[in-house]
């Protein structure tokens, strides 16, 4: 994937600040930049991004590691930024950043994403600045906590509960592992009844414990991602589980946090930007928002933001003409169980081990993603 330069001048009064720099802020000023139709700014608080599909494995696989983190010095040159934005001035159209740094911008992208507890994301870490260095010395710590439980419980039968179950039976079949959902569905309502008929086939052989219906009752009174021996979750249905390590797969929060009291007006009720079909802010023609924050109603993912991204970088840049419009394509799921398969859907057809493991589980896309921010992958 990628974008041809353009040959049309560069407009000088024309600033692009994208605040965000997951997958989808890191592809829309990635392209932007390529385009050179004006000056792009992305701002984030870390200093790479962070291939949070990878994560996982990572949390198990020390070696998959060292391409977890995309330097955005690499990446953007002089368009990247490392700073929290703090502040959002629609009026003024400018950002505050917590160094008391102003930056004013034409357009703005909010690329802010969600935060899912640690191991699915970093960026639920305090600080929320770290450094590559600094977080992979965190999944070392987690790792260790890991290999030291037998017993492991994961709360949440989304696609982070399910895909680390797999990554943690792929390395070690040996231990106990058990997904706990407060759902009667795993990862996610719009999927065919078959997908999950063949995802729960595909636990059972890896030898993962599936409960579905059952809410944890005790979770705030338990410590997660410690080896803590003799531990037990409770469920409102009563059922008790002795485990020794608990990992909480749920609690995902939109960051909101710089803009949620500016835009007040265009927030929904989970705390979403809403916008139109070109991906605009309600109620601003210079805002725009993509990926997690927004409030279309459709999976939250890396391609789904790049898709958006794909739009914005349109949009953004027509000097002429109509604007693209975004609509929710087919639902499309891949979701490793491991190395070595796992489950699909695309277009109402469902595929097992041979296609996941091409599509994904081989290296959960880490050399595409490199390569689509024109970065030459580790080895």
């Amino acid at each position: 994937m990628g974008s041809g330069g353009s040959t049309q001048l560069r407009d000088e009064n024309k600033h692009i600040v994208v605040v965000g720099g997951g997958y989808g802020g890191s592809y829309l000023a990635f392209l932007l930049r390529k385009k050179n139709h004006c000056k792009v700014t992305l701002i984030d608080p870390k200093d790479a991004m962070i291939h949070s599909i990878g994560a996982l494995r990572a949390a198990v696989d020390k070696t998959y590691s060292k391409k977890l983190f995309l330097p955005y010095g690499k990446m953007l040159g002089d368009t990247f930024i490392q700073g929290s934005v703090v502040n959002l001035n629609s009026k003024n159209k400018t950002l505050t950043l917590a160094d008391g740094k102003t930056i004013t911008y034409t357009h703005l992208v909010i690329a802010t994403g969600s935060n899912t507890p640690f191991p699915a994301k970093v960026n639920d870490l305090d600080p929320p600045a770290l450094k590559a260095e600094e977080s992979l010395k965190i999944f070392d710590d987690f790792r260790n906590e890991l290999i030291a439980s037998k017993k492991i419980v994961l709360v949440g039968g989304g696609a982070v509960g399910v895909e680390l179950a797999g990554e943690i039976k792929t390395d070690y079949p040996d231990k106990e592992v058990t997904i706990i959902n407060s759902r009667d569905f795993l990862i996610s309502s719009r999927a065919k009844p078959a997908f999950q008929k063949k995802l729960a086939q595909a636990l059972r052989q890896k030898k993962i414990t599936v409960l579905l219906n059952e809410r944890v009752s005790n979770l705030d009174e338990v410590t997660v991602n410690k080896n803590v021996t003799g531990q037990v979750i409770k469920t409102e249905g009563g059922q008790t589980i002795e485990c020794d390590m608990i990992i909480p797969c749920t609690g995902t929060k939109i960051n909101n946090h710089f803009f949620k009291e500016e835009l007040a007006d265009a927030i929904n009720d989970f705390g979403a930007l809403c916008v139109n079909e070109n991906l605009q802010v309600k109620g601003h023609d210079d805002i725009f928002a993509l990926g997690d924050v927004t409030d279309i109603p459709e999976e939250k993912m890396a391609y789904v933001a790049k898709m958006h991204a794909a739009v914005l970088a349109h949009n953004l840049t027509a000097t002429k003409g109509k604007l693209k419009t975004y609509k929710t394509g087919p639902l499309g799921i891949v979701v490793p169980i491991g190395r070595d398969g796992g489950v699909a859907e695309f277009k109402g057809m469902i595929m097992g081990n041979f296609l996941v493991k091409t599509m994904k589980s081989k290296d959960l896309f880490a050399d595409m993603i490199w390569s689509d921010l024109g970065l030459k992958p580790p080895k």
